[in-house]
């Protein structure tokens, strides 16, 4: 089977060193993106098993409600008056904890932590951590996870090494597929060998070479659909520059630059709006654009109010009907700090094709739709991406070792 264009004839091997050698440059990606996702499908329940002390703040008595997230934040403002708090979380579960990250004056001597744990009763500290430090022990563990699942905890440069590995996923996500089809036509008695696992014969080892082949191929081929969900998501989450644009040709809209695109000449740290007010603002914006879309707000989801300096823009993230999770960035409405004035409107769902496929791909991929059933899915995935990562190299290393014996018999 060859594809043939011009003088230019690509045939099967092609694809086949293709796949290869894109499988062995990926290994190492999703084989950690992988196996760490096994866990992040839980990352709220280990974060509470790992660290308990930070985590729970049950209330002092039945019926006890928490302090406004707006004056904890000023609490903590007063207490460490160098610091920023540019995110605020405006829902608290109950019996657990207020989470704020902290930012330092660059020039100042910062300490050695950025998160903050606040009894949301009593505004006391529960502990602090610099997050994702596996130094700082199992306090930071889930965080040190999270960290190497999208950047191998490398930072900018892991996530955007992330972003590209993405990118060839996504392409070999189709190679990989074609190199499932029989070589001659396409027929289901013929394609269906693909699907199983050939019947192990007496005698036969229980692991062998056969079975490594067979569950990397059938492996991903009965996972196929999500394998290209989980590609394609990666791909939004680590390298917005080849997604944003993919997404505006087909209509949609890269939220991130709705808020992000316009960048002032110097941060403005003191807006004329404060959090309250602006808060104010943003909750009457929020009612107002959700009334003009024809849709309704919601009180079943989080809710958030956040400062990007920047850009002087405050967004306030809210939940309404177009929402399919309580968590992640939904619907949002942006706007200007120092005069209030709208910049942009969000919805997750039913502005744009576009834009709603790819809510759905990121609430697949971080497991935020779908209840536990889904949840348990994820975590099963991320054990057949990794599977399918050491059964690729096994394959390799056999397939280079026959290769290698051939030359040293000629």
């Amino acid at each position: 089977m060859a594809w043939q264009a011009g003088n230019w004839r690509i045939t099967r091997q092609f694809w086949v060193v293709a796949h290869r050698w894109a499988g062995l440059t990926l290994a190492l990606f999703l084989a950690v993106a992988g196996f760490t996702g096994i866990f992040l499908a839980w990352i709220d329940e280990l974060e509470v098993a790992a660290a308990p002390q930070l985590q729970l703040a049950p209330p002092p008595h039945a019926g006890a409600r928490p302090l406004s997230t707006l004056a904890l934040r000023e609490q903590v403002l007063a207490r460490y008056p160098l610091a920023r708090i540019d995110y605020l979380p405006l829902h608290i579960e109950e019996g657990r904890s207020l989470r704020l990250y902290l930012t330092w004056p660059a020039g100042i001597q910062a300490p050695d932590w950025d998160d903050l744990f606040l009894d949301p009763y009593t505004g006391k500290e529960l502990g602090r951590r610099q997050w994702g430090n596996i130094g700082q022990g199992l306090k930071n563990l889930m965080p040190f996870v999270y960290r190497l699942h999208y950047s191998l905890a490398l930072g900018p440069y892991g996530t955007l090494a992330f972003g590209l590995a993405a990118l060839v996923w996504v392409v070999d996500c189709f190679v990989g597929f074609y190199l499932t089809l029989p070589a001659g036509p396409l027929r289901w008695a013929t394609w269906r060998k693909a699907w199983t696992l050939r019947p192990r014969k007496s005698g036969q080892k229980l692991w062998s070479y056969k079975l490594n082949f067979d569950l990397h191929r059938a492996g991903g081929l009965w996972v196929w659909p999500l394998l290209l969900v989980f590609a394609l998501s990666s791909l939004s989450f680590n390298l917005p520059q080849v997604y944003a644009p993919i997404l505006q040709a087909l209509g949609g809209r890269d939220h991130r630059a709705l808020y992000e695109g316009a960048t002032l000449p110097s941060p403005r740290n003191l807006p004329k709006l404060a959090f309250e007010p602006a808060l104010k603002r943003g909750k009457w914006l929020a009612e107002a654009e959700t009334a003009k879309a024809g849709l309704a707000m919601a009180d079943w989801g989080e809710s958030y109010l956040w400062y990007i300096p920047t850009t002087g823009t405050y967004l306030y993230g809210f939940t309404s009907s177009a929402d399919i999770s309580k968590h992640g960035e939904g619907s949002f409405v942006a706007f200007d700090s120092d005069t209030g004035r709208l910049r942009a409107v969000q919805f997750p769902t039913g502005q744009t094709g576009a834009n709603t496929f790819t809510t759905w791909i990121e609430a697949i991929h971080t497991a935020h739709v779908g209840g536990m059933l889904w949840r348990m899915g994820t975590s099963l995935l991320g054990a057949i991406v990794t599977m399918l990562c050491i059964t690729g190299v096994v394959i390799w290393m056999k397939k280079r070792s026959a290769r290698l014996s051939r030359l040293t018999k000629g």
